[in-house]
């Protein structure tokens, strides 16, 4: 998204000494701050919006600026983004989209059944044993995966899910097999950042340009 601003104050910075200079800092800056305050509310609204389980990763990937606005580099912009990791939704919630299987050629989205030991409770993470990366079924010697008793006592049901074994004769879902779930464009990040800076900048670059003259002590005007 390209946001495009005048700025009244540039002839009242030019006049001061070294005032090309001093107006690029000043509207550099000014970006980089309301990009600051774009990336805060946009990760307030994050935590608002959904269940976080690992709210530092979360936050970092919520928003992130990357370039930031710089004078050397000639580059009077700044760059505000969802975070792209391997496996993580958040960008999808910006568009909408299906929430497609991560493994390439999978068929099924395997989701660990709430109350279960994989996620005992909504707001909890799956315990690293019992990820499914982790889980090692058993092999044949050809190599393909068969429906086995693994180290955790887990067992797949092809097109069903994986169980557990608790008992001789009882076992319980860990993993549920189900085509995946769209995905609702809740993130409303494009919106965000407009109101953000339409709200934001202009009191930053008042404020960068009362800066540069106290700085300058008015020599030039």
């Amino acid at each position: 998204m390209r946001i495009d601003l005048k700025i009244d104050s540039a002839p009242l910075v030019l006049r001061l000494q070294n005032g090309q200079r001093r107006l690029a800092y000043a509207v550099v800056n000014a970006i980089n701050n309301t990009a600051k305050r774009i990336q805060a509310v946009e990760r307030r609204r994050v935590e608002e919006e959904f269940t976080i389980r690992k709210k530092e990763f979360i936050r970092r990937q919520a928003a992130v600026i990357k370039p930031f606005a710089n004078v050397k580099q000639g580059r009077p912009y700044a760059e505000i983004g969802v975070g792209q990791k391997p496996r993580l939704l958040l960008s999808a919630f910006e568009r909408g989209a299906e929430r497609k299987p991560f493994t390439q050629g999978a068929r099924r989205v395997a989701e660990p059944v709430v109350g279960g030991p994989a996620r005992p409770r909504f707001t909890q993470p799956v315990p690293p044993e019992l990820r499914i990366r982790k889980l090692r079924f058993d092999r044949t010697k050809t190599g393909r995966r068969r429906v086995g008793v693994t180290r955790t006592k887990t067992y797949l049901v092809p097109e069903v899910g994986i169980f557990q074994r608790i008992g001789p004769a009882a076992t319980r879902l860990v993993y549920a097999f189900t085509r995946g779930k769209k995905l609702e464009p809740r993130l409303r990040f494009v919106a965000t950042a407009k109101k953000e800076s339409d709200r934001w900048f202009r009191e930053e670059m008042e404020q960068e340009v009362l800066g540069a003259i106290a700085r300058a002590k008015g020599r030039g005007l």
